[in-house]
């Protein structure tokens, strides 16, 4: 990693962009950015071929060839949310958000609705167990897009480097809040994340036979990295993915607002015709 020097480089520029990729600590909350290889850790004990995996180790997703790394070294660029609505009975993608730099703006969706449809969290709060249960499908994961190195070997043995290779990291649940709580929260005020790398490990979770793991940050304050102009084209081509998407997103909620539209003119003019029929009958 460089050293930290962003002299060069256009101040308000850097804000704004900053503002608009969820890189401020204010904020709590590829060519493709959005298509990039994603960071997981494995949880399998072999794979296909009988071969032992080492379960709690770092994978991408999407590449090539498959290393397993037991720790990597993450600069965040950007930190953002979206709900996704996975519908679990016909196994698809059935509705997706705008990716939101935090929760003041508003997530509008493919099909029409707020956050896939989804209450915020105080209306679920209040709401029986049974309707929960209709949401359940639609989750809002935080995503966190950045450069990752680390050296992992395949489960033939083969030695694969990472450096600053672009990835994406999708955390729901019990891995939802650990970016938020062990980054975040302890980066210096004023500063944008992207100032500092993070060791990465994982951690093990056990309750009765179900075992889980979570990402676990480790900032290195001590040493904060410059933002040279690679670095700056790598978050400009990630914004620029995600306007890409977010575009496809606000023209399907417009379609989708046109089509309900249409199906209430529609369900309008059939019940007036109704009115009318019962109307005539009636005389």
């Amino acid at each position: 990693m460089t050293k930290e020097n962003n002299a060069v480089l256009d101040p308000q520029e850097i804000a704004a962009l900053a503002a608009e990729m969820g890189a401020t600590v204010a904020n709590d909350g590829a060519n493709n950015a959005t298509r990039m290889p994603e960071l997981k850790i494995n949880t399998q004990i072999d794979d296909d071929e009988g071969r032992t995996l080492p379960r709690g180790a770092f994978y991408l997703k999407g590449m090539d060839k498959i290393a397993y790394m037991d720790t990597a070294i993450l600069r965040p660029l950007s930190h953002t949310y979206q709900y996704l609505h996975y519908d679990s009975q016909a196994k698809r993608l059935a509705a997706k958000s705008v990716i939101i730099p935090h929760f003041g703006v508003e997530a509008i969706s493919t099909n029409g609705e707020i956050r896939c449809g989804k209450p915020k969290n105080s209306e679920l709060m209040e709401m029986s167990e049974e309707k929960r249960e209709r949401f359940k499908d639609v989750t809002c994961f935080r995503q966190i897009r950045g450069l990752v190195s680390g050296v992992g070997k395949t489960a033939d043995g083969e030695e694969i480097t990472y450096e600053n290779q672009p990835v994406i990291l999708m955390c729901k649940g019990s891995n939802f809040m650990g970016f938020n709580d062990q980054f975040m929260k302890v980066i210096p005020r004023g500063r944008n994340f992207w100032d500092y790398t993070a060791h990465l490990t994982s951690k093990r979770h056990k309750n009765g036979s179900v075992i889980w793991y979570t990402f676990e940050f480790a900032p290195d304050l001590k040493n904060p990295v410059g933002l040279d102009e690679k670095v700056l084209e790598s978050i400009k081509a990630i914004r620029d993915a995600i306007r890409g998407e977010n575009k496809r997103v606000e023209e399907a909620y417009r379609a989708a607002l046109r089509n309900q539209s249409l199906d209430h003119a529609a369900i309008s003019a059939v019940e007036g015709s109704l009115d009318d029929d019962l109307v005539e009958d009636a005389a």
